[in-house]
């Protein structure tokens, strides 16, 4: 059908991008899609032409399961909703497979829809437009194969020349004009703080927690790390500066020939260039990691330990381990029996804190911590450093973010004074802003309170390292209690509490401390 037809009444309009449409707009050549909408509303003006609906695929999938606007179009034109549908080229329809291929041919042609293209009208009843689409099909696909073989023949040589070619570059690096790696000096600290935690032995699920309760975003921009996304940075060879390429391929499932499943490749067909761009960890520590992360079982992240005594204190009529349990309208600060039926009552927790802290010094006197519990030492050490930088930095941002919220409201009523905002939009745009406001206060305030932690945690292991200090001394320095708890476990093997049921006084109990030496 070479003429094209006048005066139709319902028509839809189907865009979409090519790669070469992606690349011509990362030169600067435009948006291709504004750019062929303004030419197909022009030919349906030129026609008269009533346009029903307008289909823009932003993805650039060539199968069919990949694009839902070509599937809503093929159902629509199915149940004959068209008379015509306006594209570029008949292989922006698609040029996929085969069986793409015919079933978009099948729906146009029992529909007696046509296709309308800026060169030509095909209409699939037709013996000869039915060829020549057939023919131009076939050329599309021959192309995609050539385009295919050529980018990843590309993309092979440039990840053995060392150049990243993922869609993003690893969290922790900048990428270059040239497609190189360099460290990017806001989140490299995070990957050599993670890499470090691991090599202490620590597992992905805690280092997860620590990252989250620190309040430093995901790679994806989240506030909350998962295992998972350790477990990925832990396991990724970028960071002991190598590139490499083709670890996996896809290949289409037997049972639903419309899906592909990720299949590793073997290691003799990777693309590996060693040594490609400066590494944010030595090889020996990435290697020992890495082999860590894939051997150590899943552990569910706990709860942050709230009582220093945990594990260490036994009530002594039924041998259970005493709990640090909240009463009625009270703190936790109630050390009791956990047993049901037990005679034994419980007291204050202040109370036999001190309690054991005197009987700790009596035992011991001021036995200095000695060079065996170095390992206790070094597991606050070493990450100081990083984790002030990466908590300074978190702290500047918020203070910079809350003023820059607090400019914004000031400026609100300015818009409301000149008639900008109304009331309504001033009162729903002020409520906003001093949301965020109050999150990023808070957010701050979480932030200054992990680094006071942090700092205090380094002034511990110095002491500990440097001055060797009694225990008892550097219980009382201590900032959280589970580096008590690690403490006292150094000295004590276990506790025994014993508290009659007629004793009345707060301080009327007696502990039995069995020490480790």
């Amino acid at each position: 059908m070479s003429s094209f037809p006048e005066n139709l009444q319902h028509v839809a309009i189907y865009l979409r991008k090519s790669r070469a449409d992606v690349d011509a707009e990362s030169r600067g050549e435009g948006e291709t899609l504004s750019k062929h909408k303004k030419a197909l509303l022009e030919l349906s003006r030129r026609f008269n032409y009533t346009i029903d609906h307008i289909y823009e695929e932003i993805v650039s999938g060539e199968r069919i399961v990949d694009r839902p606007q070509m599937q809503e179009l093929l159902h629509r034109v199915h149940d004959g909703r068209y008379q015509a549908v306006l594209c570029m080229d008949i292989d922006r329809l698609g040029r996929g497979n085969m069986i793409d291929q015919g079933l978009i041919q099948d729906t146009f042609k029992t529909s007696r829809t046509l296709i309308v293209t800026l060169r030509k009208v095909y209409d699939l009843r037709d013996e000869m437009d039915e060829e020549w689409s057939e023919f131009e099909a076939f050329m599309a696909r021959r192309e995609l194969k050539i385009i295919t073989r050529r980018m990843q023949r590309g993309r092979r040589q440039s990840a053995g020349a060392g150049r990243s070619i993922s869609k993003k570059p690893p969290y922790g690096y900048l990428r270059s004009a040239d497609l190189k790696l360099h460290p990017d000096p806001s989140t490299s600290p995070v990957v050599k703080l993670i890499f470090q935690m691991s090599a202490q032995g620590t597992g992905p699920s805690f280092i997860a927690q620590h990252l989250t309760s620190l309040g430093i975003a995901t790679p994806t921009g989240k506030s909350v790390w998962t295992r998972s996304s350790v477990h990925a940075i832990l396991n990724n060879p970028a960071y002991a500066g190598h590139i490499v390429w083709g670890t996996v391929r896809f290949e289409k499932s037997r049972e639903n020939h419309r899906k592909y499943i990720r299949l590793r490749e073997k290691p003799e067909n990777w693309v590996v260039c060693r040594d490609a761009h400066e590494p944010l960890v030595d090889s020996d520590t990435y290697e020992r990691c890495r082999d860590a992360s894939r051997k150590r079982p899943k552990v569910p992240v706990k709860k942050e330990l709230s009582n220093p005594l945990a594990g260490l204190l036994y009530c002594g009529e039924c041998g259970k381990a005493m709990r640090r349990q909240q009463t009625y309208n009270r703190p936790l600060n109630s050390l009791l029996c956990p047993t049901t039926g037990c005679k034994t009552k419980g007291a204050r927790f202040e109370i036999v804190e001190q309690r054991l802290l005197d009987a700790l010094y009596c035992a011991m006197g001021n036995l200095k911590i000695d060079l065996e519990w170095q390992s206790f030492v070094e597991g606050f050490t070493a990450n100081s450093e990083g984790e002030w930088t990466l908590l300074e930095r978190q702290i500047q941002k918020l203070q910079a973010d809350v003023s820059e919220l607090c400019a914004q409201q000031e400026a609100l009523y300015d818009l409301l004074e000149r008639g900008v905002y109304d009331v309504d939009t001033f009162h729903a745009r002020h409520r906003l802003i001093a949301a965020k406001i109050q999150s990023a206060k808070e957010k701050l305030i979480h932030t200054t309170v992990a680094l006071q932690r942090s700092q205090a945690e380094a002034e511990l292991a110095e002491n500990l390292e440097l001055h060797s200090i009694d225990v008892v001394s550097a219980y009382k320095l201590a900032p959280t209690a589970k580096v008590k708890n690690d403490l006292l476990r150094t000295a004590i093997e276990k506790v025994v509490y014993v508290r009659d049921p007629d004793w009345k006084l707060r301080d009327q109990f007696e502990l039995e401390v069995f020490l480790r030496f």
